[in-house]
């Protein structure tokens, strides 16, 4: 029985479904080492360079891999059945602690960068890098974290946001 793939409401995969953490809540983990053919290794870097699934860097593709691939076969032979619940539940665990910390790192490398501008007197590059934020946060799937990162760049940002040029394409000749 195939898996099947959550999507958000735009259409697009569901960033949650991609996330198998490296290490566990203790920050234990294990490393890995494999060979595989050249074509598999190239597939991999396409699917990578390609964007349209929510991998960082090949670990996270590979990872994700393997955990569906044990997802899918304790679902054809139930010998390690409750593991895999074990292992699911505690996954759910670890991606919420791991989208937390993008969060805080998102938000303390913005903090840094918007202080330089301001320091520098670059308050137009301050409101720029605030858009481009924006516009990003904007294309997450709707939902708790979108709503997160929007209410944190309000608090912390808003002034500065509503500094933003505005755009009025109901005036625009043809």
């Amino acid at each position: 029985m195939p898996l099947k793939l959550v999507r958000d409401k735009e259409g697009r995969p569901d960033p949650a479904e991609f996330r198998i953490p490296a290490s566990d809540v203790k920050g234990h983990n294990a490393r890995q080492w494999f060979r595989c053919i050249p074509s598999m290794a190239r597939q991999v870097e396409q699917i990578l360079q390609s964007r349209q699934f929510p991998y960082r860097t090949k670990g996270d593709l590979l990872r994700h891999a393997l955990h569906r691939h044990v997802r899918w076969l304790t679902s054809i032979e139930p010998v390690l059945k409750s593991i895999s619940q074990q292992v699911d539940s505690m996954l759910e665990i670890l991606r919420d602690e791991e989208m937390n910390n993008d969060f805080r790192v998102v938000f303390d490398r913005l903090a840094g960068r918007i202080d330089q501008y301001m320091s520098e007197g670059s308050q137009v590059e301050a409101i720029r890098l605030l858009m481009i934020i924006k516009s990003h946060i904007d294309d997450m799937p709707d939902g708790f974290w979108r709503d997160r990162y929007n209410k944190h760049l309000k608090k912390n940002y808003g002034d500065l946001l509503k500094k933003a040029p505005k755009c009025n394409l109901g005036e625009v000749d043809d």
